[in-house]
């Protein structure tokens, strides 16, 4: 889409102004005084986590006749919406999110162009509710979190994450935020004819303040969370998707091996690259290998093996024509790749010497 205008300044429209540039979107505000603002409240952004492309380059300040010009969408904090503005307004009595913006999900849409409003905030992560959305519904998503933690950036991130697996309130909105955050950065879905890279490089990420401990640095148990995530971008490549995955069909992790070669600390840039090793009728077996971003050095591998999994049988199944063709392919043109020296590896202590 083309770049957001957010117009007025104080702290709402610095949270606003914040929460578009981390959804990867290019912004233009006319209030000077927002760009620091946007500083002190971009490490907490980064903490909920970036959409691919987000970067605080991609802010510019023009007066307000001149930001709405192409503008997508009108951010309107105060003042009017000066004559040229031909995007998606949005006011704060028609699109009113939840202070601190950039953190919290809840925005309450309202108008004639309600339900266009809810669509674009949701594709930011955010959690849209209509006008006559339940009250306790609105609590649980904005004031309630703020109550909670007294707003504390910390706090509220720690809180809507403890919440993700119940699949309730902020839980499922921070559950929405990574699905349409990764799933921005995805790569096309193959098709029938698609040359296809050998190896595969789907997934890179800087890494997540959650993934690093007291030392600063990435955690054994996040090297495997990042090699899920890389999986997660294999899945979507193949078909596996959300749809694939309602209609009951997915992948289950039944071996990991893992091997950790060197460190990487907080906000490092990490790639993987994947490598089909086998394919049979239910049954997947692949390498992700875990690079530096800057360096090229090699940090891990991760050697899987995953079944195709009939979720409403409760049991393995055949994985379903579309996805066996992607996955077919992908093992035909990865067949030629030379196997990495830690896959099949045994764990064990040398003999002893004599």
């Amino acid at each position: 889409m083309s770049h957001v205008a957010v117009l007025g300044g104080g702290a709402r429209a610095a949270e606003w102004a914040t929460r578009w540039l981390a959804s990867g979107r290019d912004v233009v505000v006319d209030d000077p005084t927002v760009v620091a603002a946007i500083g002190e409240l971009w490490p907490a952004a980064q903490r909920l986590g970036l959409f691919p492309g987000a970067d605080r380059a991609r802010l510019r300040v023009a007066a307000a006749a001149v930001a709405v010009v192409d503008a997508a969408v009108v951010q309107l904090v105060a003042g009017e919406v000066p004559p040229g503005a031909t995007g998606l307004v949005a006011t704060e009595s028609t699109a009113r999110g939840c202070s601190p913006v950039h953190l919290v999900p809840l925005v309450e849409v309202s108008g004639r162009r309600a339900d266009e409003l809810a669509e674009i905030y949701r594709s930011i992560g955010m959690a849209p509710l209509l006008a006559d959305a339940p009250a306790h519904q609105r609590w649980q998503l904005g004031d309630g979190l703020v109550q909670l933690t007294d707003g504390e950036p910390d706090a509220l991130i720690a809180v809507m994450r403890s919440l993700r697996a119940t699949g309730k309130g902020a839980g499922a909105a921070i559950a929405h935020h990574e699905a349409v955050r990764f799933a921005a950065g995805a790569a096309a879905a193959w098709q029938p004819g698609d040359v296809v890279a050998a190896p595969l490089a789907l997934y890179r990420t800087p890494v997540e303040p959650e993934w690093v401990d007291y030392n600063g640095h990435m955690t054994e148990a996040a090297y495997l969370t990042a090699a899920g995530w890389a999986s997660d971008a294999l899945f979507r490549y193949i078909g596996d998707d959300e749809a694939y995955r309602a209609a009951g069909h997915s992948f289950y992790t039944v071996e990991t091996h893992i091997h950790y070669v060197l460190e990487v600390n907080l906000h490092e840039p990490i790639s993987f690259t994947t490598q089909v090793l086998g394919v049979d009728a239910k049954r997947l077996h692949l390498i992700h290998c875990m690079f530096h971003g800057d360096t090229g050095a090699l940090l891990c591998t991760a050697e899987q093996l995953l079944v195709h999994v009939n979720m409403q049988a409760g049991r393995s199944a055949p994985i379903l024509p579309d996805v066996a063709a992607a996955l077919n392919a992908i093992a035909a043109a990865h067949s030629s790749l030379p196997i990495p020296s830690q896959v099949g590896s045994v764990m064990q202590l040398p003999p002893p010497r004599r």
